[in-house]
């Protein structure tokens, strides 16, 4: 009687500062979100990466899941099995709560607002785990779950699951500490029904449904954690690891696999999304500055001047990694014990050392030039923003400060840890964030009717299941697009249309991307008839993404009439392709050469215009692509050559293994090579080698040997073929 009068009071504490942490995340993450100012029925934020989100919130709710848009790459449709999310317990988690909340927006939004008191729970029960005391907990959740910049993560919905962290760093660090992931045999229930072994399981399940980040950070530090074990002579703890490993392993397997299955019978024709190159992984990694400084946004302008003199003095990294000032005092006061007991031999807690190995092997990866390079370099590259293992370094700094407060909480008592608990959470959410950058609801709120009275008006106008064509042309997805248009802003008027297909968002490198490319907008009457036979009775026209020179809306209007919609702003521009007449209806020969054109393409440097020349710069090794979504054919393709610098330069083509075209290029005339190959159904790529020197410039840090510019191409049999360079110069096709 007494044990069981004994336990309910501590149940009943600890839940309640379990509430309490719960509570005081979401509050904080409410605040600096302005939560309240919020509709559901409007997105939670718009632009940039988080219209990209946005884009599939709304595939999952219209067509079940996200995977096969029939509304988006019209008329092919968009195959996100190219770009696939392997977070896929996220997904479920979104089309679950989609399937009990209105608003096409609603399910991702409420998702992202719950990111802050799961993340608040998890990291709790992290420090409670680790022997720490409850006001430790409280720190560790509330501060993790505000983070510098996670109320800006929505365009990472997945991502800004912060909760997963914790979960994977308790794995981790039970088997750095050799502890049983299974519960015993022998026990009152069998062990695969045991609780320590349910855990497990959700634990693994957890980060192995949370994508590449989660899964590959977690896997190095396992791989850390049971080599150590392995060291310290305890073999069995070395498969402890190893099968943790490979349990998250085969979760993001699943995906993967059904995410390859999706490919098959889509033909590619270039380079697809998500490949990615080991440079990348230097460009994205962070630097330790990063994380000692103010986040770019914090609320004090002094210290928010500071950071931004440092990184426009230096070369800024990609994304926030900033750990706040509680974050930095754990992280020096475990960098301290690290030193002092690698230089001094002095004995400390096995706890301490233990968060301090995982902190040096995370900043590791963290840092410029450091393991995640390695990685890049010698397994793969496709992990390239190493910064984001940030949240693992903070939250083993709260580890750290949870420590020196339970430390406090057992010689002070737990009034004085509760009130030393407070001010820390109050000092730190005030450092970490910043409700006056939090997105502005009444401007989204504007913008979407604008959009819907737009899609709206222009769907009465042309008819439900319209075909619109979008310019200019954009790579799908990760491009940043051109003047002052963000890379994802054409799928602002899908993201508000109630029954009209559009053309962007194909994935690049497949045939649903690349017919749009070699469209020819010299001639407008043939491009209407062109779109026309491609199914689309609509053009649009985002007139951010062009300059004033090269905006096309006046030869349009010309041409075509006046536009039949457009928004309040001007921003986006629509014309009936109807009214232009029947050309092109109905005609299939034409749709044919429409949809498989032979497109070639420079593999090098941003097209430029060099002394009245519009060309490309390339390095050593560079390459020419043909790009055929059609039959095979043969092809001539003519470009001209200049070398850089003043030495003499020999220019090798080469198909396979087979030698095309060689010729001596210098910088006193261009110099033409032709050569004719075989295009083959998809993608062939011919390697163009040029010798000598390099040149390279300071500023851009771009390394060259020659300039190609006119480049031609020709088809046998009549095949419409296309320079890609040709459609670039117009401004209608980014490259």
């Amino acid at each position: 009687m007494a044990t069981g009068s004994t336990t309910r009071p501590r149940r009943a504490r600890e839940a309640s500062w379990m509430v309490a942490t719960v509570l005081v995340a979401l509050g904080v993450g409410a605040w600096s979100l302005r939560l309240w100012q919020w509709d559901p029925s409007d997105p939670i934020a718009l632009g940039w990466d988080h219209t990209q989100i946005l884009s599939s919130l709304r595939d999952i709710h219209d067509h079940g899941w996200y995977w096969h848009n029939p509304d988006l790459g019209f008329p092919f449709g968009q195959d996100a099995s190219f770009f696939p999310e392997l977070n896929v317990l996220h997904v479920l988690a979104v089309k679950a709560i989609d399937l009990v909340v209105p608003g096409v927006y609603t399910a991702g939004g409420v998702y992202f607002v719950l990111s802050f008191p799961l993340t608040g729970a998890t990291g709790y029960l992290l420090a409670r785990s680790q022997g720490l005391g409850r006001p430790a907990g409280f720190v560790l959740g509330v501060l993790l779950a505000n983070a510098p910049g996670h109320a800006e993560r929505f365009g990472h919905l997945y991502l800004a699951q912060y909760w997963v962290v914790p979960v994977a760093l308790w794995l981790v660090l039970e088997v750095a500490r050799g502890r049983a992931l299974l519960s015993p045999r022998g026990g009152p229930v069998p062990w695969w029904r045991g609780g320590r072994t349910l855990v497990t399981v959700a634990a693994v399940v957890v980060v192995g449904g949370s994508g590449v980040y989660y899964v590959a950070f977690t896997l190095v530090l396992l791989a850390v954690a049971a080599l150590a074990r392995r060291v310290a002579g305890v073999p069995a703890d070395l498969l402890r690891g190893l099968a943790v490993m490979v349990g998250i392993g085969l979760v993001i397997a699943v995906p993967l696999a059904v995410a390859r299955l999706g490919m098959r019978g889509v033909l590619v024709t270039g380079r697809v999304p998500a490949g990615r190159n080991p440079a990348e992984s230097e460009l994205f990694a962070g630097k330790l500055m990063d994380l000692l400084l103010p986040w770019p946004d914090h609320r004090v302008e002094a210290f928010r001047y500071l950071t931004l003199a440092y990184r426009s003095a230096t070369r800024a990294t990609v994304e926030t990694s900033a750990l706040g000032v509680v974050g930095v005092a754990g992280m020096t006061g475990l960098a301290v014990i690290g030193l002092l007991a690698l230089l001094s031999g002095r004995r400390a807690d096995a706890g301490h050392l233990r968060w301090s190995g995982l902190m040096l092997v995370s900043f590791l990866l963290f840092t410029v030039g450091g393991l995640g390079s390695f990685v890049a370099v010698f397994a793969t590259p496709q992990v390239r923003t190493w910064s984001r293992v940030s949240l693992y370094i903070l939250t083993l700094a709260l580890l750290a400060v949870g420590a020196w407060l339970t430390r406090l909480e057992r010689r002070r008592g737990m009034l004085t840890a509760g009130l030393v608990a407070g001010a820390l959470v109050v000092v730190g959410s005030l450092d970490q964030t910043n409700p006056a950058v939090a997105p502005d609801h009444r401007a989204i709120a504007r913008e979407m009717a604008g959009l819907r009275a737009y899609t709206s008006s222009l769907q009465d106008r042309v008819g439900a299941g319209c075909g619109v064509f979008q310019v200019p042309v954009l790579p799908y997805p990760e491009t940043l697009g051109p003047g002052t248009m963000q890379g994802y802003d054409q799928l602002k008027p899908y993201l508000a249309s109630d029954d009209l297909r559009f053309s962007a968002a194909a994935m690049r490198g497949t045939e649903a991307a690349t017919w749009q490319s070699a469209v020819d907008p010299s001639d407008l009457a043939a491009l209407a008839a062109d779109l026309r036979s491609a199914g689309f009775c609509a053009l649009e026209v985002d007139t951010e993404g062009f300059s004033d020179a090269q905006d096309p809306s006046d030869r349009l209007t010309a041409a075509w009439g006046e536009p039949v919609a457009r928004t309040a702003d001007g921003t986006f521009v629509a014309w009936d392709l109807r009214r232009v007449g029947a050309a092109g209806e109905g005609d299939h020969a034409r749709r044919a050469q429409v949809l498989a054109p032979v497109l070639a393409s420079v593999g090098g440097f941003e097209p430029e215009t060099v002394d009245g020349t519009y060309g490309q710069y390339v390095g050593p090794y560079a390459g020419v692509s043909l790009a055929n979504p059609g039959e095979p054919t043969r092809v001539t393709v003519s470009m001209d050559v200049r070398g850089v610098g003043a030495e003499r330069r020999e220019v090798v083509v080469t198909d396979g293994d087979r030698e095309v075209a060689r010729v001596v290029v210098s910088d006193a005339s261009p110099t033409r090579v032709s050569f004719a190959v075989e295009a083959a159904r998809g993608a062939t790529d011919l390697s163009v080698t040029v010798s000598g020197a390099t040149d390279k410039d300071i500023e851009t840090e771009r390394v060259t040997t020659a300039f190609v510019s006119d480049l031609t191409v020709t088809a046998e049999g009549g095949r419409r073929a296309v320079a890609l360079t040709d459609r670039t110069r117009t401004g209608w096709v980014l490259p």
